[in-house]
């Protein structure tokens, strides 16, 4: 709930901003977003990319946990986990790129900073997934999962599923909504 909570927060101060945009003379008049001189990604691009490989993967660690529960299939259970984790290490990839690319610093304006706290947060779970996703497979390849004993692998299924939701929600409000 605490996670959830935390984006809550970059969500909600997001939300506040571009409804509400402050402007030097009035809030009402002179309010714009995204403030004057930022220029935003385009987010069917590379986000949409980003976003296509998050769910790519979410579906890669579904298929995964639908190998080893309802098939017992090791070799589907291993290959879905390699998918699932080499897919969330090129989304971080692509999110490193997308920063380095990016018009608009991290300080000096609402927009940066919360574009770079939201996104940079969520960055750091799916890095924390990828993980938890790899001590998965290592586990795997070891035989440590069974379809009956499994609760490490589902938890870190779930955390991933986790990730993916707020993705699309980020896509959909700092990406689209946003610009």
């Amino acid at each position: 709930m605490s996670e959830v909570m935390f984006f809550a927060a970059w969500f909600w101060t997001f939300f506040k901003h571009r409804m509400y945009p402050m402007g030097p003379e009035s809030p009402a008049v002179d309010g714009v977003w995204p403030p004057a001189g930022i220029e935003t990604f385009d987010p069917w691009h590379l986000p949409f990319i980003n976003t296509l490989i998050l769910l790519l993967s979410g579906c890669a660690a579904t298929w995964a946990h639908h190998a080893l529960v309802h098939e017992n299939n090791r070799k589907d259970l291993v290959n879905g986990l390699i998918l699932a984790i080499g897919l969330g290490v090129i989304f971080t990839g692509m999110q490193a790129y997308e920063y380095s690319h990016a018009a608009f610093g991290f300080s000096g304006n609402i927009y940066g900073a919360s574009f770079f706290m939201a996104t940079g947060f969520h960055g750091f779970h799916v890095i924390i997934g990828t993980i938890f996703l790899a001590v998965c497979l290592i586990r795997a390849l070891k035989g440590h999962f069974t379809p009956e004993k499994h609760v490490g692998f589902e938890a870190a299924a779930w955390y991933w599923h986790f990730v993916d939701v707020v993705w699309l929600f980020l896509f959909a409000a700092v990406y689209v909504w946003g610009q």
